[in-house]
Protein backbone atom coordinates (compact mmCIF):
# COMPACT_ATOMS: atom_id res chain seq x y z
CA UNK A 1 0.00 0.00 0.00
CA UNK A 2 2.82 2.40 0.89
CA UNK A 3 4.29 1.93 -2.57
CA UNK A 4 1.63 4.45 -3.62
CA UNK A 5 3.72 7.22 -2.03
CA UNK A 6 7.02 5.74 -3.17
CA UNK A 7 8.06 3.78 -0.05
CA UNK A 8 9.42 0.25 0.01
CA UNK A 9 8.29 -2.42 2.44
CA UNK A 10 11.47 -1.95 4.52
CA UNK A 11 10.99 1.83 4.67
CA UNK A 12 7.41 1.35 5.82
CA UNK A 13 8.46 -1.12 8.54
CA UNK A 14 11.23 1.22 9.69
CA UNK A 15 8.87 4.17 9.90
CA UNK A 16 6.36 2.16 11.93
CA UNK A 17 9.17 1.03 14.25
CA UNK A 18 10.35 4.61 14.76
CA UNK A 19 6.82 5.78 15.52
CA UNK A 20 6.61 3.22 18.32
CA UNK A 21 10.17 3.77 19.56
CA UNK A 22 11.48 7.21 18.49
CA UNK A 23 14.76 6.82 20.47
CA UNK A 24 15.84 3.60 18.82
CA UNK A 25 19.34 3.63 17.31
CA UNK A 26 20.01 2.73 13.66
CA UNK A 27 21.95 -0.37 14.75
CA UNK A 28 19.10 -1.57 16.96
CA UNK A 29 16.59 -0.82 14.19
CA UNK A 30 18.70 -2.90 11.79
CA UNK A 31 18.74 -5.79 14.27
CA UNK A 32 14.97 -5.72 14.79
CA UNK A 33 14.28 -5.48 11.09
CA UNK A 34 16.82 -8.23 10.33
CA UNK A 35 18.66 -5.96 7.96
CA UNK A 36 22.10 -4.39 7.70
CA UNK A 37 22.94 -0.99 9.23
CA UNK A 38 23.86 0.29 5.77
CA UNK A 39 20.46 -0.69 4.37
CA UNK A 40 18.66 0.87 7.32
CA UNK A 41 20.76 4.02 6.94
CA UNK A 42 19.69 4.29 3.30
CA UNK A 43 16.06 3.75 4.33
CA UNK A 44 16.35 6.52 6.93
CA UNK A 45 17.69 8.88 4.27
CA UNK A 46 14.77 7.96 2.03
CA UNK A 47 12.28 8.65 4.85
CA UNK A 48 13.90 12.05 5.36
CA UNK A 49 13.65 12.78 1.62
CA UNK A 50 9.93 12.03 1.66
CA UNK A 51 9.31 14.16 4.77
CA UNK A 52 8.48 11.26 7.08
CA UNK A 53 11.53 11.96 9.24
CA UNK A 54 12.56 15.29 10.72
CA UNK A 55 15.89 16.58 12.01
CA UNK A 56 16.30 16.46 15.78
CA UNK A 57 19.05 18.38 17.65
CA UNK A 58 19.52 15.55 20.16
CA UNK A 59 19.09 12.27 18.28
CA UNK A 60 19.70 13.59 14.78
CA UNK A 61 16.28 12.50 13.51
CA UNK A 62 12.74 11.80 14.67
CA UNK A 63 9.57 10.60 12.93
CA UNK A 64 7.24 13.32 11.67
CA UNK A 65 3.54 13.38 12.57
CA UNK A 66 2.10 10.78 10.14
CA UNK A 67 -1.06 12.81 9.55
CA UNK A 68 0.96 15.72 8.24
CA UNK A 69 3.82 13.80 6.66
CA UNK A 70 1.78 11.18 4.83
CA UNK A 71 -0.75 13.79 3.70
CA UNK A 72 2.08 15.87 2.26
CA UNK A 73 3.56 12.80 0.56
CA UNK A 74 0.18 11.97 -0.98
CA UNK A 75 -0.17 15.51 -2.33
CA UNK A 76 3.30 15.35 -3.87
CA UNK A 77 2.55 12.01 -5.48
CA UNK A 78 -0.76 13.33 -6.82
CA UNK A 79 1.06 16.29 -8.36
CA UNK A 80 3.53 13.87 -9.95
CA UNK A 81 0.67 11.76 -11.31
CA UNK A 82 -1.06 14.88 -12.67
CA UNK A 83 2.13 15.83 -14.49
CA UNK A 84 2.40 12.29 -15.80
CA UNK A 85 -1.21 12.44 -17.04
CA UNK A 86 -0.40 15.64 -18.97
CA UNK A 87 2.65 13.97 -20.44
CA UNK A 88 0.55 10.92 -21.36
CA UNK A 89 -1.75 13.18 -23.40
CA UNK A 90 1.28 14.61 -25.20
CA UNK A 91 2.61 11.12 -25.81
CA UNK A 92 -0.81 10.03 -27.09
CA UNK A 93 -0.63 12.80 -29.69
CA UNK A 94 2.79 11.55 -30.77
CA UNK A 95 1.42 7.99 -30.82
CA UNK A 96 -1.53 8.91 -33.04
CA UNK A 97 0.67 10.92 -35.38
CA UNK A 98 3.04 7.98 -35.63
CA UNK A 99 0.15 5.65 -36.44
CA UNK A 100 -1.08 7.99 -39.13
CA UNK A 101 2.34 8.00 -40.76
CA UNK A 102 3.08 4.29 -40.38
CA UNK A 103 -0.36 2.67 -40.66
CA UNK A 104 -3.32 5.05 -41.18
CA UNK A 105 -5.78 2.16 -41.03
CA UNK A 106 -5.09 1.61 -37.33
CA UNK A 107 -6.57 5.03 -36.48
CA UNK A 108 -9.95 3.85 -37.78
CA UNK A 109 -12.09 1.02 -36.40
CA UNK A 110 -15.12 -0.18 -38.37
CA UNK A 111 -18.10 -1.32 -36.26
CA UNK A 112 -20.70 -3.57 -37.92
CA UNK A 113 -24.31 -3.66 -36.72
CA UNK A 114 -26.48 -1.49 -34.49
CA UNK A 115 -25.96 -3.67 -31.41
CA UNK A 116 -22.18 -3.48 -31.74
CA UNK A 117 -22.43 0.29 -32.20
CA UNK A 118 -24.48 0.53 -29.00
CA UNK A 119 -21.82 -1.39 -27.10
CA UNK A 120 -19.12 0.83 -28.55
CA UNK A 121 -21.03 3.95 -27.46
CA UNK A 122 -21.20 2.64 -23.89
CA UNK A 123 -17.50 1.77 -23.99
CA UNK A 124 -16.48 5.23 -25.22
CA UNK A 125 -18.67 7.01 -22.67
CA UNK A 126 -17.12 4.91 -19.90
CA UNK A 127 -13.65 5.99 -21.06
CA UNK A 128 -14.48 9.72 -21.10
CA UNK A 129 -12.44 11.76 -18.65
CA UNK A 130 -13.34 15.40 -19.37
CA UNK A 131 -15.97 15.97 -22.04
CA UNK A 132 -18.52 14.25 -24.25
CA UNK A 133 -19.97 16.01 -27.30
CA UNK A 134 -22.94 14.43 -29.09
CA UNK A 135 -25.09 15.15 -32.12
CA UNK A 136 -28.29 13.11 -32.19
CA UNK A 137 -31.09 12.60 -34.68
CA UNK A 138 -33.59 9.83 -35.58
CA UNK A 139 -34.01 7.06 -36.61
CA UNK A 140 -33.15 4.88 -33.61
CA UNK A 141 -32.61 1.13 -33.79
CA UNK A 142 -32.54 0.84 -30.00
CA UNK A 143 -33.63 3.17 -27.23
CA UNK A 144 -31.99 4.19 -23.98
CA UNK A 145 -28.81 2.15 -24.51
CA UNK A 146 -26.51 5.02 -23.51
CA UNK A 147 -28.57 6.55 -20.68
CA UNK A 148 -26.80 4.62 -17.91
CA UNK A 149 -23.34 5.19 -19.40
CA UNK A 150 -23.95 8.92 -19.82
CA UNK A 151 -25.40 9.27 -16.33
CA UNK A 152 -22.32 7.52 -14.93
CA UNK A 153 -20.05 9.88 -16.86
CA UNK A 154 -21.92 12.90 -15.52
CA UNK A 155 -21.69 11.49 -11.99
CA UNK A 156 -17.90 11.35 -12.20
CA UNK A 157 -17.70 14.96 -13.36
CA UNK A 158 -17.54 14.61 -17.14
CA UNK A 159 -19.11 17.54 -18.99
CA UNK A 160 -21.74 16.48 -21.55
CA UNK A 161 -23.15 18.67 -24.31
CA UNK A 162 -25.69 17.25 -26.76
CA UNK A 163 -27.27 18.67 -29.90
CA UNK A 164 -30.62 17.21 -30.95
CA UNK A 165 -32.53 17.39 -34.18
CA UNK A 166 -36.01 18.90 -33.77
CA UNK A 167 -37.30 15.55 -35.06
CA UNK A 168 -36.84 14.15 -31.54
CA UNK A 169 -39.74 16.36 -30.43
CA UNK A 170 -42.09 13.94 -32.18
CA UNK A 171 -40.75 10.96 -30.20
CA UNK A 172 -42.17 11.03 -26.63
CA UNK A 173 -39.89 8.24 -25.41
CA UNK A 174 -36.82 10.09 -26.66
CA UNK A 175 -38.01 13.28 -24.97
CA UNK A 176 -38.30 11.35 -21.71
CA UNK A 177 -34.71 10.15 -22.12
CA UNK A 178 -33.53 13.72 -22.74
CA UNK A 179 -35.34 14.85 -19.60
CA UNK A 180 -33.56 12.13 -17.63
CA UNK A 181 -30.06 13.13 -18.70
CA UNK A 182 -30.63 16.89 -18.55
CA UNK A 183 -31.93 16.41 -15.00
CA UNK A 184 -28.52 15.04 -13.99
CA UNK A 185 -26.39 17.58 -15.81
CA UNK A 186 -26.42 17.20 -19.58
CA UNK A 187 -26.46 20.51 -21.47
CA UNK A 188 -28.90 20.05 -24.35
CA UNK A 189 -29.64 22.22 -27.36
CA UNK A 190 -31.79 21.72 -30.43
CA UNK A 191 -31.63 22.56 -34.14
CA UNK A 192 -34.22 22.20 -36.86
CA UNK A 193 -31.79 19.92 -38.70
CA UNK A 194 -28.45 18.33 -37.87
CA UNK A 195 -26.18 16.90 -40.59
CA UNK A 196 -24.95 13.75 -38.86
CA UNK A 197 -25.02 11.55 -35.79
CA UNK A 198 -21.85 11.88 -33.78
CA UNK A 199 -20.22 11.16 -30.43
CA UNK A 200 -16.91 12.82 -29.53
CA UNK A 201 -15.05 11.80 -26.40
CA UNK A 202 -12.43 14.14 -24.92
CA UNK A 203 -12.12 15.78 -28.35
CA UNK A 204 -9.90 12.91 -29.46
CA UNK A 205 -12.12 9.94 -30.36
CA UNK A 206 -15.21 10.07 -32.56
CA UNK A 207 -17.96 7.58 -33.39
CA UNK A 208 -20.12 8.29 -36.42
CA UNK A 209 -22.24 6.27 -38.86
CA UNK A 210 -21.10 5.33 -42.34
CA UNK A 211 -24.56 4.20 -43.46
CA UNK A 212 -28.07 5.58 -43.10
CA UNK A 213 -29.67 2.29 -42.04
CA UNK A 214 -29.69 1.43 -38.34
CA UNK A 215 -31.24 -2.02 -38.48
CA UNK A 216 -29.38 -5.31 -38.56
CA UNK A 217 -25.83 -5.99 -39.67
CA UNK A 218 -25.99 -3.58 -42.62
CA UNK A 219 -25.68 -0.63 -40.27
CA UNK A 220 -22.01 0.36 -40.16
CA UNK A 221 -20.27 2.97 -38.05
CA UNK A 222 -16.67 4.00 -37.59
CA UNK A 223 -14.50 4.99 -34.64
CA UNK A 224 -11.84 7.56 -35.51
CA UNK A 225 -8.84 8.29 -33.29
CA UNK A 226 -7.16 11.65 -32.75
CA UNK A 227 -6.56 13.17 -36.17
CA UNK A 228 -7.37 16.12 -38.42
CA UNK A 229 -10.81 14.53 -38.90
CA UNK A 230 -11.62 14.60 -35.18
CA UNK A 231 -10.44 18.22 -35.05
CA UNK A 232 -12.83 19.04 -37.90
CA UNK A 233 -15.70 17.24 -36.17
CA UNK A 234 -15.09 19.23 -32.98
CA UNK A 235 -15.20 22.44 -35.03
CA UNK A 236 -18.46 21.29 -36.67
CA UNK A 237 -20.02 20.60 -33.29
CA UNK A 238 -19.01 23.98 -31.88
CA UNK A 239 -20.44 25.79 -34.92
CA UNK A 240 -23.76 23.97 -34.62
CA UNK A 241 -23.82 24.50 -30.84
CA UNK A 242 -23.61 28.26 -31.27
CA UNK A 243 -26.55 28.18 -33.67
CA UNK A 244 -28.75 25.94 -31.50
CA UNK A 245 -31.32 26.83 -28.84
CA UNK A 246 -31.79 25.24 -25.39
CA UNK A 247 -34.15 22.27 -25.44
CA UNK A 248 -35.81 23.31 -22.20
CA UNK A 249 -36.39 26.86 -21.01
CA UNK A 250 -35.30 27.78 -17.50
CA UNK A 251 -37.10 31.06 -16.99
CA UNK A 252 -40.06 31.44 -14.66
CA UNK A 253 -41.78 34.46 -16.22
CA UNK A 254 -45.37 35.58 -15.87
CA UNK A 255 -46.98 32.61 -17.62
CA UNK A 256 -48.28 29.26 -16.48
CA UNK A 257 -46.70 25.90 -17.10
CA UNK A 258 -48.84 24.97 -20.11
CA UNK A 259 -48.11 28.27 -21.90
CA UNK A 260 -44.41 27.84 -21.19
CA UNK A 261 -44.45 24.36 -22.73
CA UNK A 262 -46.27 25.69 -25.79
CA UNK A 263 -43.70 28.47 -26.25
CA UNK A 264 -40.80 26.05 -25.84
CA UNK A 265 -42.22 23.81 -28.54
CA UNK A 266 -43.03 26.71 -30.86
CA UNK A 267 -39.49 28.04 -30.46
CA UNK A 268 -38.02 24.84 -31.89
CA UNK A 269 -40.50 24.65 -34.76
CA UNK A 270 -42.85 21.91 -33.58
CA UNK A 271 -46.08 21.64 -35.57
CA UNK A 272 -49.56 21.83 -34.04
CA UNK A 273 -50.21 18.11 -34.43
CA UNK A 274 -47.04 17.25 -32.55
CA UNK A 275 -47.78 19.81 -29.82
CA UNK A 276 -51.27 18.37 -29.38
CA UNK A 277 -49.83 14.89 -28.94
CA UNK A 278 -47.19 16.13 -26.55
CA UNK A 279 -49.48 18.21 -24.32
CA UNK A 280 -52.71 16.26 -24.68
CA UNK A 281 -54.95 19.31 -25.13
CA UNK A 282 -57.69 20.01 -27.68
CA UNK A 283 -56.94 21.78 -30.94
CA UNK A 284 -59.29 24.64 -30.01
CA UNK A 285 -57.56 25.18 -26.66
CA UNK A 286 -54.13 25.13 -28.28
CA UNK A 287 -55.07 27.68 -30.94
CA UNK A 288 -56.64 29.97 -28.36
CA UNK A 289 -53.56 29.82 -26.15
CA UNK A 290 -51.22 30.46 -29.09
CA UNK A 291 -53.26 33.49 -30.21
CA UNK A 292 -53.18 34.90 -26.68
CA UNK A 293 -49.44 34.38 -26.40
CA UNK A 294 -48.76 36.02 -29.77
CA UNK A 295 -50.77 39.04 -28.68
CA UNK A 296 -49.01 39.30 -25.31
CA UNK A 297 -45.60 39.07 -26.95
CA UNK A 298 -46.39 41.43 -29.81
CA UNK A 299 -45.26 38.75 -32.23
CA UNK A 300 -46.49 38.31 -35.78
CA UNK A 301 -45.42 34.68 -36.10
CA UNK A 302 -44.84 31.61 -34.01
CA UNK A 303 -41.08 31.49 -34.34
CA UNK A 304 -40.88 35.17 -33.46
CA UNK A 305 -43.02 34.44 -30.41
CA UNK A 306 -40.49 31.86 -29.27
CA UNK A 307 -37.63 34.33 -29.71
CA UNK A 308 -39.50 37.07 -27.84
CA UNK A 309 -40.41 34.68 -25.04
CA UNK A 310 -36.76 33.73 -24.64
CA UNK A 311 -35.77 37.39 -24.41
CA UNK A 312 -38.38 37.94 -21.71
CA UNK A 313 -37.13 34.96 -19.76
CA UNK A 314 -40.39 33.06 -20.19
CA UNK A 315 -38.58 30.04 -21.62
Amino acid sequence: MWEAIGLSSLEERLYRLLLRDPKITPDEAARRLESSPETVGAALARLQDTGLMESDPLSGFRPADPRMAIGSAIRRRRAELDRLAVEAEELATDFQEGLLRADPGRVIEVVEGAAAAGRKVAELLAQAQEEILAIDTPPYATSGTSIAAESAALARGVRVRALYSSLVLDIPKKLDEIRQVTAVGEQARILAEVPIKLILVDRSTALLPLTDREEGVRFTSVVVGRSALTNALVALFETLWREASPVWGNGTGAIDGADRQILELLAVGMKDEAILRQLGMSERTLRRRIATLLNRLGATGRFQAGVQAARKGWI
